[in-house]
Order: structure tokens, then C-alpha cells, then sequence
């Protein structure tokens, strides 16, 4: 609770509203636009969907996920262009992965920087594999006006309700992560994992951090912050699970996405595809930087 009152709740809430604000004054519009052409070819998706990436890219888990919901909500996305479009919008914010993980973790601002640029790479990439075939899209309604004070109110009360949401997955999987800890339930599964991991010369604590990944992230970046590994080997490990999210952010996700009746079974493949992408293209990346 105290992780939720004094870090996430004061970073998250502005990105949320803030975002929301911006849709209703039309920011969506006016960023499709720019970036209609780049979203049509590659994607087929919507325009507006360009928006939400550079939205999920600046704010972080869970607002791409929220986002989505709200078009869909508003009948601007059907259930077809939800799928496509959270296949490349799903990502974590730089002021996690760089000043979180990177500098107060990892202390390496250039680690965070290379984290966040495998990270968005494994993003866009991913997005690739579901592109399907052309949508039809749909206009987003005339912009709402400045003076409209509906507009200020709903906003303050939908973030508000939202940052609840994530706070209180935090707390769950705080917990679950503690009482698997304490039942060596995260041993087990580590002493499974650095089996085949050990084929590939990787030490063993990068084994017990990627299971606390797999549940929670940020306890599983600090792990890895601390397990004395070589930072070669475990920054591409921290890439394709940050792109992963963990389950807590996962089910993060999916609550907002519930209304878009995208399946639990489908974001989960949209999720490990884009982990392994991030995870190969990460091999690479930090040999040129390293």
C-alpha cells in the first residue's frame, strides 16, 4: 500500500488524465493524422490507433489497454481492431524502464535507455504478426470543447477509479509474490528454470528473478538489479519480461479490456510473442551497446 500511495498513484494518475482529457479535446484526430499513413501501412489499423502508441509509450502500463477501451466504448474500434491494435500498444513508460529500472535499480541511466529502446522495438515488431487484414475505420466524433465541464469531471473521476484498479493488483500480487516466497514455491520453479538455462552458461540468479518477474515486475527488476549478474547477460532477460509485464500488469490489462471481449487466451499470446521478440532482438541491441 504504501509502494501504491507513495510511487504509482502520484506517477499514474496525470498520465491518466491527462490522456483523457486529451482525447476529449480531439488530440486523437490530430495525432491520426500525422501518423495515419506509418498505422495504415504497417498495421491496418485505425489511425487513431497511432495515438494510443505514442500515449502507451510516454505513460506506461496499464493506459494503452485503458485507451482501447475507451474507443471502443465511444464505437470508434471494433473487437477485430482492439485485438490488432493492444498487439503493439502494450508497453511500459520511460519513466519505469529509465528512471526506475535504469538509473535507481540498475544505476545506468544507458541501461534504461537500452531497455526502453529494445522494449518499443519488441513493440512495433510484434505488431507485425497480427496486422490481419484491412479494417474498415471509423471518424471519432467533433472534438470536445474546452468549456465543456462534463469533460473535466468525468475525467478526474474515470483516472481516479483506474489508478484504484491498478493499486489494488499491486497489492494482490505483492502479496501472492510474498507467500510463494515464504512456501519456496519461487525456488522450485527457479531450481526448474536454471536447468535449461545453465546449457546456455547463465547463472543461476537470473532464474529466480525471472520467475518473481513473471508474477510481479518491478520486485523481479530488482532482483535482477541485485543478483550480481553481469549486466550483458541479464538486460536482455529484463527486456522481454518488461515486455511480458508480469501477471500483475497483465490482469491489469485485461480489466479494462474486458468490454473490447478480447480473450484472456489471445493476450496472453500477444504478450509472450512479444516477449520473445523483444528478448532476440535485446541479443543484439546490447552487443552493439556493450
Amino acid at each position: 500500500m504504501l509502494l501504491f500511495a507513495k510511487n504509482v498513484a502520484p506517477a499514474l494518475f496525470p498520465f491518466f488524465f491527462f490522456t483523457k482529457i486529451l482525447t476529449g479535446l480531439g488530440g486523437a484526430n490530430a495525432m491520426g493524422k500525422l501518423l495515419k499513413k506509418p498505422i495504415s501501412r504497417l498495421y491496418n489499423a485505425p489511425s487513431q490507433s497511432g495515438y494510443i502508441l505514442v500515449m502507451s509509450l510516454l505513460s506506461g502500463y496499464p493506459v494503452g489497454a485503458k485507451l482501447i477501451d475507451d474507443f471502443y466504448e465511444n464505437g470508434n474500434f471494433s473487437i477485430e481492431n482492439c485485438k490488432k491494435v493492444c498487439s503493439f500498444t502494450s508497453t511500459s513508460g520511460p519513466l519505469f524502464v529509465v528512471g526506475t529500472v535504469g538509473t535507481l535499480m540498475l544505476s545506468s541511466p544507458k541501461a534504461g535507455y537500452v531497455l526502453f529502446l529494445c522494449h518499443a522495438l519488441g513493440a512495433l515488431v510484434n505488431g507485425l504478426l497480427y496486422r490481419g487484414r484491412k479494417m474498415e475505420e471509423k471518424t471519432l466524433p467533433p472534438p470536445i470543447t474546452a468549456k465543456d465541464e462534463e469533460l473535466l469531471g468525468k475525467s478526474i473521476t474515470s483516472s481516479i477509479l483506474s489508478v484504484l484498479v491498478v493499486g489494488g493488483y499491486i497489492a494482490i500480487f505483492s502479496m501472492i509474490i510474498d507467500i510463494a516466497d515464504d512456501f519456496k514455491i519461487i525456488d522450485g520453479l527457479s531450481f526448474l528454470l536454471a536447468k535449461p538455462l545453465a546449457l546456455f552458461n547463465v547463472p543461476q540468479e537470473v532464474a529466480k528473478a525471472s520467475v518473481m518477474s513473471l508474477i510481479e515486475i518491478t520486485r523481479g527488476c530488482q532482483a535482477f538489479a541485485q543478483s550480481g549478474v553481469d549486466i550483458k547477460i541479464i538486460l536482455p532477460f529484463i527486456a522481454g519480461l518488461l515486455s511480458f509485464g508480469g501477471l500483475s500488469i497483465t490482469f491489469q490489462s485485461l480489466t479494462f479490456l474486458k468490454n473490447c471481449k478480447i480473450k484472456t487466451s489471445f493476450y496472453f499470446l500477444v504478450k509472450l510473442t512479444q516477449a520473445i521478440l523483444t528478448f532476440l532482438l535485446s541479443l543484439g541491441i546490447v552487443e552493439i551497446f556493450y
